[in-house]
């Protein structure tokens, strides 16, 4: 199938932080030549593993973010790899890296080096790196967790309980944010070269981004100087309110968020609530007022208590389907696996099966975020083995023959 980034080459110098990028542009229909060092990228060695034995090819997590690309591995510390580089770099549309600062200039593979007199006008270069190429903190080192913490992401992420340390969200979200924004830096470069045929240098910093990704925490302290209180569940709040993530009578949780109780909707969850006994004062004709039950809701305790007790009377499945009956927008809390068999995934066609050899079955993966006939994104391939594809890029792309691979092999450029 085609994509929207088809007949593009993205070469990737990829690690942990920005490989989901490289992702983002595989599913995309872009063929993708990741280098990685002689012993694999650090993204295949983080884990989880199949059977939690360690080995490059079997990362659970390098599998999810590198599907369709190719591999190439690269001692990147001598000269002979460098030059292998910059020949694949003067073909390619975009080349994605995330090194410290400095390290592509060291090797005269910076993005005045590649694009230069005589080189590849049209290159797309992004940078993907903790704090950015220059600024006093642009030599210091980040995981993704510090990243959540030092841009503020992590103030407002955790539970209401003020003893509770704040929490990060998992599976590389700082990261994450990153891609997403050099996704948008590279679209909008690949526009700009449809009419001025050159590329662009991209510079995202992983902080940047974690500080602007604060939600309302930071308008909020600007304009009315008030800091976020972290919310069981819910959006962090200027105000400390009861926790919504409710356990429901069959041993699950349930998330009851109110956006808003009209008057049609009200009625319907009185009766819901009469049908379980927790009504309390909420027959009181007073809370007929639109303004009144709102002002409640936000401010005391009653509506939200009985919202509570209902729940518990409750099984989470007639909890999600009743209250979205009555436009109420909450939601079971369901274990990932769980999303795999409902109907509501398979009638959008929402997984792609992607066969793996390595353990003789396919695996569902996520079609995409969203679908799109003229984007078409979904995996093209499973993820790649460790320099799986070294000697038939150097050999179809770059014109190398057997005894220049030899060479190489010897002098430990290439495994």
């Amino acid at each position: 199938m085609g994509g929207v980034y088809e007949g593009l080459l993205v070469v990737e110098l990829a690690d942990c932080r920005n490989q989901w990028a490289g992702k983002l542009l595989s599913d995309g229909g872009a063929r993708v030549i990741q280098i990685e060092p002689l012993k694999g990228s650090p993204a295949r060695w983080c884990g989880p593993f199949v059977k939690d034995k360690p080995d490059a090819n079997h990362c659970l997590d390098y599998w999810f973010n590198n599907t369709g690309k190719q591999s190439v591995t690269l001692d990147l510390a001598r000269k002979p790899a460098q030059d292998l580089l910059r020949q694949l770099m003067a073909r390619a549309d975009v080349f994605l890296e995330s090194t410290r600062p400095g390290t592509m200039a060291a090797m005269q593979l910076d993005y005045a080096s590649v694009s230069g007199s005589g080189g590849n006008k049209g290159l797309i270069y992004a940078s993907l790196t903790d704090f950015g190429q220059d600024g006093p903190w642009r030599d210091y080192a980040m995981n993704d967790s510090a990243h959540l913490a030092l841009g503020g992401t992590m103030a407002s992420s955790g539970y209401s309980d003020p003893t509770v340390s704040p929490m990060a969200g998992k599976g590389g979200q700082a990261w994450h944010m990153g891609c997403a924004m050099v996704m948008h830096g590279i679209t909008v470069a690949l526009y700009g070269r449809m009419s001025s045929g050159e590329g662009q240098y991209i510079d995202v910093g992983i902080h940047d981004v974690c500080a602007m990704g604060t939600e309302a925490a930071v308008p909020h302290w600007m304009y009315f100087g008030e800091t976020f209180y972290r919310q069981t569940g819910m959006h962090a709040n200027a105000k400390r309110v009861p926790p919504l993530e409710l356990p429901t009578a069959d041993g699950k949780y349930v998330m009851a968020v109110n956006q808003g109780l009209n008057d049609r909707t009200w009625n319907q969850l009185l009766d819901w609530m009469d049908e379980k006994g927790v009504t309390g004062e909420l027959r009181d004709p007073k809370f007929q007022q639109e303004p009144v039950r709102t002002a409640e809701y936000r401010q005391g305790t009653l509506i939200r208590d009985a919202i509570r007790k209902l729940v518990a009377a409750s099984n989470a499945e007639e909890c999600f389907l009743r209250a979205q009956n009555m436009g109420i927008s909450w939601a079971m809390i369901r274990a990932a696996e769980e999303n795999y068999d409902l109907e509501h995934y398979k009638q959008r066609d929402y997984w792609r099966d992607v066969e793996y050899p390595q353990i003789g079955r396919a695996i569902p993966y996520p079609r995409g975020p969203f679908a799109c006939d003229d984007l078409g994104n979904e995996p093209r391939g499973r993820a790649p083995n460790l320099g799986e594809h070294t000697r038939q890029i150097l050999t179809q792309d770059l014109g190398l023959n057997d005894a220049a691979l030899s060479t190489l092999v010897a002098a430990g450029v290439i495994a």
